[in-house]
């Protein structure tokens, strides 16, 4: 029964019901108005306490089906918004209706219709997400009892559930928090999971004929491996110790079960079958890797069984995703010394030759048909690096796994089918190319040893003549103008593998050999191509690159040409890798490409305009980007009046750019750009003075991902000419104080401040001082982290030296009378040593010294008290090793992760400039040591004692140390 106290909220009021279905079914109806009101009434009705209830209640009511399934949906993204309370603590859903659909929405998702239960299993999801297990403690309990129904739809429902809560156990980091989680849920729910196991696989015998029971039997299975495998991630179950033969009969049966009942309806897509046994591959890969003290005497038998259910499958679809997954297995035991003996014989190894890694390497059909069209799929899998499972891909793990304990052996064996391969091909090459594309895949199986993203193959299996087979079969096919272009590929991908094999003057003889593949007309091969250049031009040998401008010098502008016209296929528009291989031509050639700049920066207008109509590809805008900042870098360091030829060309498409809906992930490019340039100027231009009142736009700064480049470029504004920020002060507080009441943004509010306070006039920001020092107060009162005490702390010192400490002192205490020692005493002092960075922590010195040494305050009331344990402080952060006491800035994202949303990522070809606002000192010991000297000159005889007594004789010994090497004497 669902609870009494939902019923009579439902019934309490079933007006108000009639008119929450009518609305729900309006929201779907079609028509434009009517969907137009229900959405105005639900909005409202959010605000309501009961609401979530009500739409928790629509799930099981008498209602339109169109009205309940909305009602889950919107119950799912209203959970969604609503659920997680804020930093704040503010609270979006009242305690009762959380209360109530914690307590009915299990019985009710039970009761429910299929696609309902859909919705509310996510929305357990979400819940549990944030409360489980702390603040739903009675959650697990309760949906475990009821997993003991006979019923597998139920079943399904409720482990379905499970799997998605328990999920993220395979990912987290450990630690004793997660522990106790998992143990809890061990406790509770281990057990009953193996009775579901064993009840499960019990009655397959009896449905072996009943397709329907059998299908909704393996669904459930296959929800119990993925939960077992989640709850196995972190660490073996001590009751799965002492089960282990009671779980793995079970699941040893499942990898050798055969029903054609189950065979999907679809070749080309895993059935319920193949998706089980793939997960039980899982398991019993990971406690072979993790827990092979307890797993080993069970690993001979499920070598067998996988080898054998190997053996059954084919080359369909349906199997791309169990055959990967049954290598990986293989691959995980041999590389295990304990399991040499199941492996290491030349009968097994021809075996395996045979029956796996011959027919697993072949191209099939639909690879076929993916390398003619949809070549971006077929890169994605193939391409060196790429995380795809594939059969290649994991069948050349397997090839290496074996090669681990056994190189010689397999080497020699494996030449041999190396050598009829090849004499396959030779004997019909139009026909049999197949045979040498599996010959290839072979040799870069068993040579490679080791490899990085990066650097490509690093360590080389000694057995392999990996120079031979490049002179013998590799650089003819590319001299060959004619032939498969899958074997052109395939050499491609050879040179990007073996690139730091291949000298200088290899490179030299290789470049214009790939150059006509940039123009193939199949994306595959002009990809492969823009990829071998971009990886030879990455080699580096001890950081200088092995082919330098003067090799690359003759081949730029035809290059260039090459690779902007790929960018004319339709499926090359977007090529990142060949935007990437611009790029990297522009960063190896330097100033080698100023007599191609222009016809450079034209085609980067050109793409960029095309591109800006609806991007599609994160990399390849990012490589865009780091291109035009290349190549600034490069002309302006030669050429300094280039800075306005760049500016001319770049000012009104950026402009543009910037006013687009399309392209606002372009924004944080932009402003990097701009501010690559602007930092290049020692005066100020009219460009920049036109269009900095739109840099203050809120618009702007609604995209987050803006904020960092936007700081950037108004400090750089302000070390240019203070003069054109200063008629919008006002407007850069406000920008100051979104940003600092933001955790994640702090920092950027702080640079921007520090920047004010060090290049615009005392009389421009002095009156506002008080307003923006309250604000920091307030953060330190109320929502304190570390990372913004220690911007707090370098703000503090870079005032103190730039305006002297009495200063600083003075106008914090007229905030709050006497609030400046409390801040030094607990703040200051206790974290100076926390703080990061070089110049930073130089600057947070200087600036300490000078409050040290150079404050008439610091000498009379709490001061003399705090004095010792500043100067204690300040010998701190020289002495002891900096320290990361907060996460990095979480602006700077991978680009793998960017997806499509507007996000800061830092162009590596745009560096920011470090500006080390006190480069006037150079030696920050000295500088202490000299200042005590002054100090105690002014004040003799006050300070020797105090620092005796004080300071530790470590702390005393250091100082000594600055003394004695700067010549400086206490009086």
């Amino acid at each position: 029964r669902i609870g009494s106290r939902l019923l009579l909220a439902a019934m309490a009021n079933p007006q108000a019901m009639q008119t929450l279905i009518r609305h729900l079914s309006g929201s779907v109806s079609g028509d434009a108005k009517t969907m137009k009101e229900a959405e105005q009434f639900l909005k409202r009705a959010e605000q309501s306490q009961g609401f979530p209830v009500m739409l928790l209640q629509v799930a099981v009511a008498k209602a339109p089906p169109q009205a309940r399934i909305a009602g889950t949906v919107y119950l799912k993204n209203f959970v969604k918004k609503n659920w997680r309370i804020d930093d704040d603590g503010k609270n979006k859903i009242h305690p009762n209706d959380r209360n109530q659909l914690k307590t009915n929405i299990t019985e009710v998702m039970l009761r429910s219709g299929e696609k309902e239960k859909a919705q509310l299993g996510e929305c357990i999801h979400l819940i549990c997400k944030e409360d489980f297990p702390a603040k739903w403690q009675n959650f697990l309990p309760d949906i475990v009892k009821r997993l003991h129904t006979k019923d597998p739809s139920t079943m399904y429902c409720i482990l379905e559930v499970l799997a998605n809560v328990v999920e993220r156990y395979r990912y987290e980091n450990k630690s004793e928090t997660l522990w106790r989680e998992i143990k809890f849920v061990n406790d509770t729910f281990i057990a009953p999971l193996l009775k579901t196991l064993q009840f499960l696989c019990g009655i397959i015998g009896e449905s072996q004929n009943n397709k329907q029971q059998l299908t909704a039997i393996f669904k459930c299975l296959n929800q119990v491996c993925q939960i077992f495998f989640s709850l196995s991630s972190q660490d073996i179950l001590a009751f799965v110790q002492d089960n282990m033969e009671n779980f793995m009969k079970p699941f040893l049966g499942l990898i050798g079960f055969q029903s054609p009942l189950l065979n999907p309806s679809d070749e080309d897509e895993p059935g319920l079958l193949e998706s089980t046994q793939a997960g039980v591959c899982d398991i019993v890969r990971l406690y072979t890797d993790k827990y092979e003290d307890d797993f080993n005497e069970w690993v001979p038998k499920f070598v067998q069984t996988v080898w054998d259910m190997l053996t059954r499958t084919n080359e369909k679809g349906r199997f791309d995703q169990l055959v990967p997954k049954a290598i990986r297995f293989l691959t995980s035991v041999v590389e295990k010394e304990w399991h040499k003996k199941l492996f290491g014989n030349e009968k097994a190894i021809k075996t395996f030759a045979e029956k796996v890694i011959i027919p697993q390497l072949k191209l099939r059909e639909s690879d076929l048909e993916l390398f003619e069209y949809n070549g971006l799929e077929y890169v994605r899998r193939d391409m060196e690096g790429s995380d795809v499972d594939t059969r290649r891909r994991t069948t050349v793990d397997f090839v290496r796994g074996l090669c681990k304990f056994f190189e010689q052996q397999v080497t020699a064996i494996m030449k041999g089918y190396i050598e009829i391969l090849l004499k396959e091909y030779q004997s019909n090459p139009q026909k049999n190319w197949i045979s040498k594309d599996v010959a290839m895949y072979i040799v870069m199986a068993l040579a490679i040893r080791g490899s990085t993203r990066t650097r490509g193959a690093t360590q080389i299996n000694p057995f392999v003549k990996v120079m031979d087979f490049f002179q013998s079969q590799v650089l003819p096919e590319l001299k060959n103008k004619q032939g498969n272009p899958v074997l052109k590929a395939d050499c491609l991908k050879f040179i990007a593998s073996f690139r730091t094999q291949l000298n200088a003057d290899a490179c030299r003889t290789l470049i214009p050999l790939i150059a006509p593949y940039l123009g193939h007309k199949n994306f595959v091969v002009h990809t492969y191509a823009a990829a071998s250049i971009e990886k030879l031009l990455s080699v580096k040998d001890n950081g200088t690159p092995r082919m330098g401008k003067a090799q690359l010098q003759p081949f730029i502008k035809p290059l260039l040409q090459e690779l902007f016209r790929m960018f004319q296929h339709d499926e090359s528009k977007e090529n990142e890798y060949g935007m990437k291989a611009i790029m990297r031509i522009c960063a190896v050639g330097e100033d080698a490409l100023i007599p191609c700049a222009e016809f450079v920066i034209n085609q980067i207008k050109t793409t960029l305009h095309a591109v800006a109509q609806n991007p599609r590809n994160p990399k390849f805008n990012h490589f865009l980007f780091e291109t035009l900042a290349c190549l600034i870098t490069n002309v302006c360091k030669v050429n300094t009046a280039a800075v306005e030829k760049f500016e001319a060309s770049l000012f009104p498409p950026f402009q543009t750019m910037l006013q687009m809906e399309t392209c606002q992930e372009f924004g944080p490019y932009v402003f990097q750009i701009l501010s690559q340039l602007l930092e290049k100027h020692t005066k100020m231009t009219k460009p920049y003075v036109s269009i900095f009142p739109a840099l203050l736009h809120p618009r702007m700064w609604a995209n987050k991902g803006n904020i960092p480049a936007m700081i950037r470029l108004l400090v750089a504004y302000l070390r240019v000419d203070p003069s054109v920020v200063g008629q919008k002060l006002e407007g850069l507080l406000g920008i100051f104080q979104k940003l600092i009441a933001n955790k994640r943004e702090d920092h950027h509010g702080m640079a921007l401040i520090s920047a004010i306070v060090e290049r615009m006039p005392t009389q421009a920001w002095g009156r506002h001082a008080p307003t923006f020092l309250q604000m920091m107060f307030q953060r330190l009162m109320n929502s304190r982290t570390q990372k913004f005490v220690c911007n707090f702390i370098s703000f503090s010192a870079f005032f103190c030296h730039k305006h002297g400490p009495d200063v600083y002192i003075q106008m914090v205490d007229q905030v709050q009378k006497g609030i400046f020692a409390n801040l030094l005493a607990k703040v200051v002092v206790p974290n100076v040593q926390k703080v990061e960075g070089k110049v930073e922590r130089k600057s947070c010195a200087i600036g300490m010294i000078d409050l040290l040494c150079k404050s008439k305050a610091m000498m009379s009331g709490p001061y003399p008290q705090i004095w010792p344990q500043l100067l204690t402080a300040i010998i701190n952060l020289f002495e002891l090793p900096e320290t990361r006491t907060y996460e990095a800035d979480d602006d700077i994202m991978d680009m793998s992760q960017r997806g499509f949303k507007t996000v800061y990522a830092r162009l590596v070809f745009a560096p920011e400039i470090k500006h080390d606002p006190l480069g006037d000192v150079p030696n920050v010991k000295a500088y202490l040591a000299k200042s005590l000297e002054g100090l105690s000159r002014q004040m003799p005889k006050q300070f020797g004692g105090v620092i005796k007594q004080k300071l530790s004789p470590d702390h005393q010994k250091a100082l000594l140390g600055y003394m004695q090497a700067s010549g400086a004497t206490l009086h």
